[in-house]
């Protein structure tokens, strides 16, 4: 569901694909050869989100900011993550039920494990693995990069299976 909120309305890029069991509202973008699974909810209310290209948003997963979000290119947010961040950056895979709390800046080519918890103010830089709650940074080794490149290229191709057979929203940008 796509919903204007505030003198904003959600604006989605033609090739992404957005479940029509989701639910945007407000001040979100959504990139190219992205997507955003059911249960998904990118509410832009206070702030605007920004969600760049070939990212995909899992199942049930809760994007919000009270200023500002910007999620990267080749983005992995799996099923039940909340973002409440200022950024992640490119090449980020996100675990299963982990949170990005207030203020949080997660650099390139990094993964939160699943579970984990990213306290807020806390900068992640680039090529770390978090773990733990709260998250303890420790360095990402060559084949998680390979994790994170796979995870963004299959839900590409899962989003595309998914817009062939007529399934999500009906959107174009504006």
């Amino acid at each position: 569901m796509i919903r204007s909120f505030n003198g904003f309305t959600p604006t989605i890029h033609p090739t992404a694909f957005v479940s029509e069991a989701a639910y945007l509202v407000g001040n979100v973008h959504v990139g190219e050869n992205s997507s955003i699974w059911p249960g998904a909810v990118l509410r832009g209310d206070y702030g605007s989100i920004r969600v760049g290209r070939n990212t995909n948003i899992q199942d049930n997963c809760v994007l919000h900011a009270d200023d500002y979000l910007v999620v990267g290119d080749n983005v992995v947010v799996t099923h039940g993550a909340v973002l409440h961040c200022h950024r992640v950056g490119n090449n980020v895979m996100v675990g299963v039920n982990a949170v990005l709390l207030e203020n949080a800046e997660i650099d390139d080519n990094c993964i939160i494990g699943a579970g984990s918890v990213v306290l807020a103010d806390t900068h992640v830089p680039a090529n770390s693995v978090v773990v733990g709650v709260p998250g303890k940074v420790h360095p990402l080794k060559d084949e998680h990069l390979k994790i994170i490149q796979n995870g963004a290229a299959m839900y590409k191709r899962n989003a595309r299976r998914f817009i062939q057979a007529g399934l999500g929203e009906s959107l174009t940008e504006t």
